[in-house]
């Protein structure tokens, strides 16, 4: 039931004045989920896992600058990976501190709320977490739930009109509030393009097969993940080249292209110790985090695990994400982008870390002249 107050000499809902606080915020969308309205999902759409009384959850969605998406998609040195790099951590902070300030206001009503961090936070008690990542609280699925946004094929949230190019925010609270709908199939943003698909260098998405899950009576359909550990070697920045070898993401390992699940772990086992032997490079920026711990309010919400997520932001180094990055809600966009990544060439990395970005034949051309023991940082023949 929605939560009416008198102020001012009108009557608004709870909702709405939450809704209303978010978006002069800056918020693009905002939505609400109850423990109705999620069930029959997985744990990690569980909210009482965050706050044990919470009643409903509140999930919102902020713009990613799409200038710096740009010049990250196109590999512009000096600054395309760090400006873009930048943001996104900016954008995922700027969330989690809106989320806390909601919590605040909700707090001063007489509720308890909490903030749920978008990032870096696992339920490290379920077995097989580090390969499997389960989250504090999916905010994808309390997203398309609620009608913040719509899944689509790469199983990323998007909004028309901007796509997947977003970062998502949320808390939880012991409010009933009232929750809102998904968004209808026909008001996606998603074409079936597959533009996405197309962007994983490792190809982690099928590009026929789906999946879905149901929450509160509403079933959504994505493409099938082949293996998750394929995103966490190339979006895990151990290595870049493309399928066929005509681009890469900023990563300059050039590992051969894994062509079955063993092959995939196989390859993120030897890759993590062969990305440690990499020289330093200039191309990524690390986010200023002084005024982070000196923010109470911020380090508070963090709890326990100020110091460890601190440190990973700090350490945040981001040399994909093609397949949120690439789709704007538009699908001329959307190809300007994909034309955009593929021609954009490939990296490599010199004995001294510099980095050039080249065209890919040029690329392979410059390794293969490196010496044998630099080569094998970040080329190695695994399948045998």
């Amino acid at each position: 039931m929605t939560i009416i107050q008198i102020k001012r000499g009108n009557i608004i809902s709870l909702n709405n004045e939450i809704e209303q606080f978010l978006i002069n915020k800056g918020a693009l969308r905002v939505g609400f989920a109850t423990q109705t309205t999620l069930y029959g999902g997985p744990p990690s759409v569980d909210i009482t896992y965050s706050l044990s009384e919470a009643q409903s959850a509140i999930c919102f969605a902020l713009p990613l600058d799409k200038k710096k998406i740009r010049k990250f998609l196109r590999k512009d040195l000096p600054d395309g990976c760090k400006d873009h790099e930048l943001d996104n951590i900016a954008t995922n902070i700027k969330a989690y501190k809106m989320a806390i300030s909601t919590s605040k206001m909700l707090q001063e009503k007489g509720y308890q709320a909490a903030a749920v961090f978008p990032n870096f936070k696992y339920r490290e008690e379920m077995p097989g977490w580090e390969l499997k990542m389960y989250p504090e609280l999916s905010l994808k699925y309390i997203a398309a739930r609620s009608g913040v946004g719509s899944i689509g094929w790469s199983g990323n949230i998007g909004i028309k009109g901007y796509g997947t190019a977003i970062i998502l925010g949320c808390l939880v609270t012991s409010a009933n509030l009232e929750p809102t709908d998904p968004v209808p199939e026909e008001e996606s943003f998603c074409t079936k393009c597959k533009l996405c698909q197309k962007a994983c260098a490792l190809r982690m998405f099928d590009d026929e097969n789906t999946e879905s899950i149901t929450l509160g009576g509403y079933t959504f359909n994505f493409s099938k993940r082949r293996n998750l550990a394929r995103c966490q070697v190339v979006c895990g920045g151990l290595t870049g080249l493309e399928k066929d070898g005509n681009w890469s993401t900023w990563s300059p390992g050039r590992h051969p292209y894994p062509e079955t699940d063993k092959e995939v772990i196989r390859l993120l086992s030897l890759a993590v110790t062969n990305a440690m032997k990499w020289p330093e490079n200039y191309i990524h920026g690390q986010y200023d985090t002084s005024k982070l711990v000196k923010d109470e309010d911020l380090m508070n919400a963090l709890g326990d695990q100020k110091d460890k997520i601190i440190k990973m932001i700090k350490e945040t180094r981001l040399t994909c994400g093609n397949c949120q990055l690439i789709c704007w809600g538009e699908p001329k966009e959307t190809k300007k982008n994909y034309n955009i990544l593929i021609n954009s060439g490939c990296v490599i990395q010199r004995e001294d870390g510099g980095i050039e970005v080249l065209p890919a034949e040029q690329a392979a051309e410059v390794f293969d002249q490196f010496p044998s023991k630099h080569k094998r940082k970040y080329r190695r023949n695994y399948k045998k």
